[in-house]
């Protein structure tokens, strides 16, 4: 197949078109993850070709860096990511009790979540550039950096432990599902198309290279800490629906 990366980006959105559909209490969530990891898809020049060599639609990523591969890839994975816990364990975000000083000016109340999630991305993007001058490998550079922001958020939101070491669990597991069934559509494809792990070589789960299981990881852990550290809401067990009549 010339277009394996498309595929395995339209893989991704299945899960997240699901929880839209099922879960109408989500999607404020993911709509706000989905528009955080944008600007990651920027990120693609450093992945492309030293990590994985796929073909891209109208040579995409060899003219700006990055692809519509990246951007739906990016839609599906932070969507499930950010919303795998809740489905899993039936919670809802709800908001976080008002501030103590709710006399700050209403703009301020306003744009306070934009720029707080906006100075978190900064930081994952900047402490990966960091690791990445460094010697550190994209790959590993980009989840560590994930988890650091994560684990530093923590330190605010305690309450988000448990939710964030579960919703990693949850992400990894569906990210391997999905690059299974990739693996099953496109057979031999991690080994026509990715190269060799550097700190990890040869290793694999299931076929999968373990890099790829470590990046949804990460994913999960971040997406479930970020939004509601910037959004300022926690988890509570949702409502279920009322059975119909008749």
């Amino acid at each position: 197949m010339t277009h394996e990366f498309l595929l395995l980006s339209v893989l991704f959105l299945v899960p997240a078109g699901a929880i839209w559909l099922a879960r109408p209490d989500l999607r404020a969530l993911m709509r706000r993850t989905a528009l955080a990891s944008l600007p990651f898809a920027a990120t693609e020049r450093l992945f492309y070709p030293a990590y994985w060599t796929p073909k891209f639609l109208f040579d995409l990523a060899d003219r700006i860096g990055f692809g519509v591969e990246d951007v739906l890839f990016l839609v599906g994975l932070s969507a499930f990511s950010s919303t795998a816990y809740a489905v899993v364990f039936r919670r809802t975000p709800v908001p976080c009790a008002p501030p103590a000083s709710p006399s700050a000016p209403t703009w301020w109340r306003a744009a306070r979540p934009g720029l707080r999630a906006a100075a978190a991305i900064a930081l994952v993007l900047a402490l990966a550039g960091a690791l990445l001058a460094a010697g550190v490998p994209i790959l590993y550079a980009a989840v560590a950096a994930m988890a650091a922001v994560a684990a530093a958020l923590l330190a605010a939101r305690g309450d988000l432990l448990v939710p964030s070491l579960l919703g990693a669990l949850l992400s990894a597991a569906l990210y391997l599902g999905l690059c299974l069934v990739f693996a099953a559509l496109v057979p031999g494809v991690f080994a026509r198309t990715w190269r060799p792990s550097v700190l990890l070589p040869g290793r694999a789960l299931l076929g999968v290279p373990l890099d790829e299981v470590l990046y949804g990881l990460g994913a999960g852990f971040a997406a479930t800490v970020f939004p509601a550290w910037a959004f300022d809401f926690r988890y509570a067990k949702a409502a279920r629906a009322a059975p119909r009549a008749g």
